[in-house]
Parts: C-alpha cells; sequence; structure tokens
C-alpha cells in the first residue's frame, strides 16, 4: 500500500524501492553462501542493524538538529549503516555474481546515492538550522566517526517512540533479518 503510494506521489521515490527490492532479490537468487562467508558477512549486517537503529532513535527530522547518540560522532549514521549493510550482504551471499553486483551498488552509494543526497540535505539542514548545522558539519564528519563526541552534542537518550513510529525502522530491521535467515538456509 505504501509503495503504491509512493509510486503515485513521488515516483522516483517509489522507482528507487523498487529497484532496491530488485537488488536484494538478484542477490538472494545468486546467493550461495558458506559458512565462513556467512559469518564474515555477519557482523557487518549486525553493525549496520544497529547504527541505524541507534541514530533512527535520535533522528526527529526537521524537528530539531540530531546531535545526539550517533550523530555526535558521524553526520550520515543512516548512509553509514545502509553501507555496513550492503557489503554485509554480499560477503554473506558469496559468490562472482553477487560481489559484482555489491560493486556496482557501492558504486552507485559512492557515485550517485552520497553525492546527490548531500547536496540535497546540506541545503535543507543549513536552511532549516543555519549556523547551526555549519558548526556541526564542519565538526563531524558523514562516514568517518570522530573518535570523542562533538562538543555541542545533545545528551538526548534514544527513544523507542522515534525509532518506531517517526522513523519506522522496524521494518528495515524485518528486512534484514529475513534476508540474513534466507542466506542462512542457503548456506551449502
Amino acid at each position: 500500500m505504501a509503495l503504491v503510494k509512493k509510486l503515485r506521489t513521488r515516483p522516483v521515490e517509489g522507482l528507487k524501492v523498487i529497484l532496491v527490492a530488485a537488488f536484494g532479490l538478484a542477490v538472494l537468487g545468486l546467493a550461495r553462501p558458506t559458512p565462513g562467508s556467512f559469518l564474515a558477512g555477519l557482523p557487518l549486517v549486525v553493525a549496520g542493524v544497529w547504527v541505524r537503529g541507534w541514530a533512527a532513535g535520535h533522528l526527529r527530522r526537521n524537528k530539531e538538529l540530531a546531535t545526539s547518540g550517533p550523530y555526535a560522532y558521524v553526520r550520515d549514521p543512516l548512509y553509514l549503516g545502509r553501507l555496513f549493510l550492503l557489503i554485509g550482504f554480499t560477503v554473506m551471499a558469496n559468490t562472482t555474481a553477487t560481489y559484482v553486483l555489491g560493486a556496482i551498488g557501492l558504486g552507485v552509494f559512492f557515485l550517485n546515492y552520497m553525492p546527490r543526497k548531500l547536496r540535497k540535505e546540506t541545503a535543507r539542514l543549513q536552511g532549516v538550522f543555519g549556523k547551526t548545522y555549519v558548526d556541526y558539519r564542519r565538526q563531524v564528519r558523514s562516514l568517518v566517526p570522530r573518535l570523542t563526541p562533538f562538543p555541542g552534542h545533545d545528551r538526548r537518550t534514544w527513544s523507542p517512540t522515534v525509532y518506531w513510529r517517526e522513523n519506522h525502522e522496524q521494518w528495515l530491521l524485518l528486512a534484514a533479518a529475513a534476508l540474513t535467515l534466507v542466506l542462512a538456509l542457503k548456506i551449502g
């Protein structure tokens, strides 16, 4: 239902959802995981889900600048989590074809997705939060975490309501768990 609505109201966003789903199904169909590849990729998948979940419990889009939780260390933890998931599932799947798909996914991530998203988000966040965001952006890198928290970070705690109701991250958790289960069942 949500996908149909997205296709009608934001066709490009809906198409992206379809392409990501097709990518995931292709990886699943081509996957030939071994116990070693599964165990090598699993920590990356867990890290991706954990980082995204941690971030989603702190992000109140357009209401306040997120500087608590992982945002005190890295500016784009949701993207960092996505990167971990892409690499983790590629390693788990363990075929030449899935490594090629993973490399294509990384190319799209770094050459198209990240530059476009960062341009749009930087402009939007600077428009909403002004100098506060400019100062934050200057001190906190996009994907490489700081070793210490951003000096002006918020000390707010993780919120299950923000995670569940505002960011709906539970669906990514369920999708990652389902994909992990299917890959575990395919271990040869």
